[in-house]
């Protein structure tokens, strides 16, 4: 009995460690659910790289979706607000990122542009300087398990203790 129970401690600490660094991936999406110390949940992320080495990470939070894209190669003025219009597909939305030293951040608060960004075959952002296209190839798929993470982690706590939280 006691080699029993040592077995099944050792299958479930290997299974919690493991899942604990679980990263999905849906096409060229890695999705992750991201923790505090006190293991509520945080944030699920949904994140890519662009041909231009440029991040764009998709987050789903209490307050809603984001975005965040950053470039170690960007040199932005801290706390700025800069003026870029969004495509994706026919849709546009027009609205001010904000800016840290090498990234930008933005809520997503369009419907419309929300929606499209699941249909559409890449997502621009037309900034003054440059247009930063995104390809969105499985977003359908990959925004449907973003927040299939966060409604499983979200209440993960409250309904089952006992379970590892998922991506």
């Amino acid at each position: 009995m006691k080699y029993v129970l040592a077995a099944f401690w050792m299958i479930t600490m290997c299974g919690v460690a493991a899942s604990e660094d679980a990263k999905i991936s849906i096409g060229p999406w890695q999705i992750d659910a991201n923790f505090t110390e006190e293991r509520k949940l945080d944030q699920c992320v949904m994140s890519r790289m662009t041909k231009d080495g440029i991040e764009a990470r998709f987050t789903r939070e209490e307050a809603g979706l984001s975005l965040v894209m950053s470039s170690p190669r960007w040199e932005l003025e801290k706390g700025k607000t800069y003026p870029v219009e969004f495509a994706a597909g026919s849709t546009t939305w027009k609205a001010d990122v904000t800016a840290t030293s090498d990234a930008v951040h933005i809520a997503l608060a369009d419907r419309l542009f929300n929606d499209a960004l699941k249909k559409a075959n890449s997502m621009e952002v037309r900034a003054a300087g440059k247009t930063i296209t995104v390809a969105l190839n499985r977003s359908a798929d990959a925004f449907a398990r973003l927040e299939r993470c966060y409604q499983i982690n979200n209440k993960a706590g409250e309904t089952n203790p006992f379970i590892t939280p998922k991506p």
